[in-house]
């Protein structure tokens, strides 16, 4: 059975689950680099990147996992430009090298530059 993780939304009453998860696998939802306390949005794609991993290693965290669980990812930039400094920001940032596909496309919250969903598989090893 899943699990929902109980975490701050985008929008009020969204209709889906920040993260899901049992006793083997974490799914996260699409995640931006704002802060969701305060709805804030980092200033710079790679700022947003940043942020971005840090909440979904919460999000990882509430489930039982961490980054380096990580074994797929989507990824959303939403413009050419923001690229290069999303992909090595990522490439530093990023403590695996899961399969993954990104995309430029838009983005529902305005200003936000990067967005990533994961699946993660969770450790049972000490």
């Amino acid at each position: 059975m899943q699990t929902p993780a109980s975490q701050p939304m985008p929008f009020a009453n969204a209709p889906y689950s920040r993260a899901l998860f049992d006793d083997d696998w974490i799914f996260v939802s699409g995640t931006i680099g704002m802060d969701y306390h305060t709805h804030q949005l980092a200033p710079t794609a790679a700022e947003q990147t940043r942020l971005m991993l840090r909440n979904i290693e919460s999000y990882l965290a509430t489930c039982g996992g961490n980054l380096r669980n990580v074994v797929n990812y989507t990824l959303i930039i939403s413009a050419h430009e923001h690229l290069p400094a999303v992909i090595e920001t990522l490439a530093q940032a990023l403590p695996c090298k899961p399969t993954g596909t990104a995309m430029i496309a838009g983005i529902a919250i305005e200003n936000a530059y990067v967005e990533m969903q994961v699946i993660a598989r969770k450790s049972h090893s000490g």
